[in-house]
């Protein structure tokens, strides 16, 4: 027997047909094992199995030898029913030990050189981009640690959010942090009228619209004991719709106390979010969500206080809101950059009806001049950029070092749970959840054998990328382009492209960071010089002929505007009121129209971007 089994091998080993045909199987076998042990072990050892020290990296170098393994035989023996082949392949199989030699001093030479390469091409760019002053290291570009006694965030308002991670587990501090409704001035059933005006198209908030939904019978829900209740507290009676709207908004009174106690805090940083290790790569969005809430609640308890009379409780609204809005201004990431622009737009509309009313005095007026002057939204465009660079090299770093990047680690720890409650599952469930553990463990098999020189080249990639998506926004000038952020194919040629190792439509993506921090920057601009003419006013009596009258009495230097660097378009009307725009996203003067969509909603990219008024008999 033991003679009879010699002599099988003996001749599959010599024979090519024969020998790719067992080498597939047995790598196919193999590789299915693997794929079966990784999936059923997932509710035991979890991510841990891809790690970089013990069985992770064995078993990663196993499977990748298996799925060569099998590509390599499937070639091999079609073209081995070729008699030249094959007795090419048999003069191989003869001489196995040396080819197997020659085969481990290509494979060793070449992780060599892509080693070299990538980290000479790393190095140096680096080398060259740190003597201009660049930085790389996230922990260079995060604020220095903040007194939890001073801290804006260690408030009541925001520590239910706070966790820590554990095996790639997000763990929170109060599980319950979902349920907690903070803010919520839409109500729980929300199907309120769709805005299509605000001060963007002179247009006032609809006071009447919110009064009939917090008055509806949308928000009325059953009682365990007595009869129906409404979600916000109303009267028996209509009033006024503004003392209706604070009426029903005074359901958040407690919340409001939360949040003037944690505004009385002077600096401000969200710890969770930024973990250096890195199994946290980026922001809380959560917490976005909420700030976002209470920019909402603030504008619309602004408003309804301006228009009833009450306008030192609109100004404390504004005051929280600026502080809302600053919270965020030193965390390097982009989607804290948009949510404080999104921020913007809430308060300028209590701000502009202040105007619109005539009601800030001088001493509002210089006060709102000056927190306006504070917003740097170009600035916010390259340091956000920059850490979002740094947390895509740490990314790349941990990909290299883990095999699996750090948001596909999220997705293998929901597979982990999933895998829990496995025998409640059906059979097609069971398949489909092994085969999703089993593709995600091939693919990070695959990166961590990868060379590491590779990850190095990725970086410099990632580096020129930032490097052309940093040149959008020209600080020194104070200017955006559009034609750049809306075209990259006219200013990237193909070999740039290819470069990036993305699609122009990636491309244009990326760069629409920059179109929001245009717009967030004309509009801060705006409603600022607004201010400086609202105090000239209150000074002489009507509005100045010409900017100009402006400087330096009631500002220092009027700001330009940020798409072509000019002076912004200003002019009088014939009611006394005024036109004050920008030349807008589409470059060309409109004569200070605004584009519109056709529900009459502002269209950011058509038209001027404007500041004006009703006239007098709409004012009325």
């Amino acid at each position: 027997m033991n003679h009879k089994l010699k002599n099988l091998l003996q001749v599959v080993w010599h024979e090519p047909r024969l020998f790719f045909l067992c080498l597939g199987i047995l790598a196919f076998i193999g590789f299915a094992a693997t794929a079966v042990m990784v999936a059923c072990s997932a509710s035991v050892a979890g991510p841990n199995i891809l790690s970089v020290t013990g069985p992770g990296i064995g078993l990663a170098g196993f499977t990748i030898g298996c799925l060569l393994s099998f590509a390599l035989s499937i070639p091999a023996f079609i073209l081995a029913w070729i008699p030249p082949v094959r007795r090419w392949f048999g003069w191989l199989l003869e001489r196995k030990l040396p080819v197997l030699g020659c085969l481990a001093t290509l494979v060793a030479l070449f992780y060599a050189v892509e080693n070299w390469r990538g980290g000479l091409a790393w190095r140096n760019l680096k080398r060259e981009e740190e003597s201009k002053g660049e930085r790389f290291d996230l922990a260079g570009l995060l604020p220095p640690p903040v007194p939890a006694d001073q801290n804006f965030f260690e408030t009541p308002l925001w520590t239910d959010m706070r966790f820590v991670v554990t095996n790639g587990s997000v763990v929170w501090d109060d599980t319950n942090w979902p349920n907690r409704i903070l803010f919520d001035i839409n109500g729980p059933n929300f199907s309120l009228f769709g805005r299509s005006s605000d001060w963007m198209t002179a247009g006032r908030e609809d006071l009447a619209a919110w009064q009939a939904h917090y008055r509806g019978t949308n928000n009325i829900f059953p009682a365990k004991d007595g009869p129906p209740t409404n979600y916000f507290p109303i009267t028996k009676e209509p009033q006024s719709p503004a003392a209706d709207v604070l009426l029903a908004l005074s359901r958040f009174d407690q919340d409001r106390q939360s949040l003037a106690k944690a505004c009385a805090r002077p600096q401000a940083w969200f710890q969770n979010g930024y973990d250096l290790t890195p199994k946290v790569i980026g922001p809380d969005l959560t917490r976005l969500s909420r700030q976002k809430s209470i920019g909402l609640y603030l504008r619309l308890h602004a408003v309804a206080a301006l228009k009833a009379g009450e306008k030192e409780t609109a100004l404390e609204d504004l005051r929280m809101m600026f502080r809302v809005l600053d919270s965020t201004r030193n965390e390097p990431d982009p989607v804290h950059c948009l949510i404080r622009i999104t921020l913007l737009q809430f308060l300028l509309q209590p701000l502009w009806e202040g105007m619109v009313g005539h009601a800030w005095n001088e001493g509002d007026l210089s006060y709102l001049q000056s927190e306006l002057g504070k917003l740097d939204f170009l600035a916010d465009y390259s340091a956000t950029l920059r850490g979002e660079r740094a947390r895509e090299l740490i990314a790349c770093s941990y990909v290299r070092d883990a095999g699996i990047a750090p948001e596909d680690m999220t997705g293998l720890v929901q597979l982990d749970t999933a895998f829990a409650g496995v025998r409640r599952h059906s059979a097609h469930e069971k398949l489909r959840l092994y085969s999703a553990r089993a593709i995600l463990f091939s693919v990070a098999a695959m990166q961590r054998l990868a060379p590491s020189g590779w990850f190095e080249q990725g970086k410099v990639t990632i580096c020129r990328r930032y490097d052309w998506l940093l040149t959008l926004v020209d600080e020194a000038k104070r200017t955006i382009a559009p034609a750049r952020v809306d075209h990259p194919e006219i200013w990237l040629d193909p070999q740039q492209r290819r470069a990036f190792k993305l699609s122009l439509e990636d491309l244009q993506s990326r760069a629409r960071c920059a179109y929001r921090c245009a717009t967030g920057q004309a509009y801060a601009d705006l409603a600022r010089v607004a201010c400086v003419l609202e105090r000239y006013r209150l000074a002489n009596g009507q509005y100045p002929e010409a900017l100009e009258a402006l400087a330096p009495k009631f500002i220092e230097k009027l700001p330009y505007d940020v798409i072509n660097g000019q002076p912004l378009k200003y002019r009088q009307t014939k009611d006394g009121q005024f036109v004050l725009y920008s030349i807008g996203w589409n470059e060309i003067d409109d004569g200070g129209k605004p584009g519109l969509h056709p529900g009459g909603a502002c269209d950011q990219e058509k038209g001027d971007w404007v500041w004006t008024y009703p006239s007098r008999q709409e004012t009325k």
